[in-house]
């Protein structure tokens, strides 16, 4: 990841089947598309801002793409405007990335975490992983 351009890594979480998940403090521009390449495997990203809000980036080897937003109400007191983030394409896309992972989502639950609202971005970034079927993932 370091090589990826990430910085303040900590906090690796080993998964089943060699998922993992990682705390960082920062990532360059191209980070998660060095690290796809570098590693020639799927990930995804989510960013967050104070906890409150997730914003999501995922990408595959062949270079199929996601984004989306996580806890939409809370985005729209910072003036994120959620329309930037429209559900079904997420959706559809998070799909696509889980299937390009060899992973089995569940759908209705990508659509609630991507819909639903938490304390913390946190949680719905958690159950967005299980969502998209990462083995291991809580």
């Amino acid at each position: 990841m370091r090589a990826a351009g990430f910085t303040g890594i900590e906090d690796t979480e080993a998964l089943a089947e060699g998922w993992q998940v990682t705390d960082f403090a920062d990532a360059g521009r191209r980070s998660l598309a060095k690290l796809v390449q570098q590693t020639g495997t799927p990930a995804v990203m989510v960013s967050f801002l104070d906890s409150d809000v997730g914003f999501i980036e995922a990408l595959t080897p062949d270079g199929s793409s996601w984004e989306g937003l996580l806890n939409r109400e809370t985005a729209e007191s910072y003036e994120i405007p959620p329309e930037h983030f429209p559900i079904e394409p997420a959706v559809a896309g998070a799909l696509a990335w889980s299937a390009a992972a060899g992973l089995t989502p569940d759908e209705e639950a990508i659509r609630q975490a991507l819909t639903g609202s938490a304390l913390f971005a946190e949680e719905l970034s958690s159950a967005l992983l299980v969502a998209l079927g990462l083995p291991g993932a809580t």
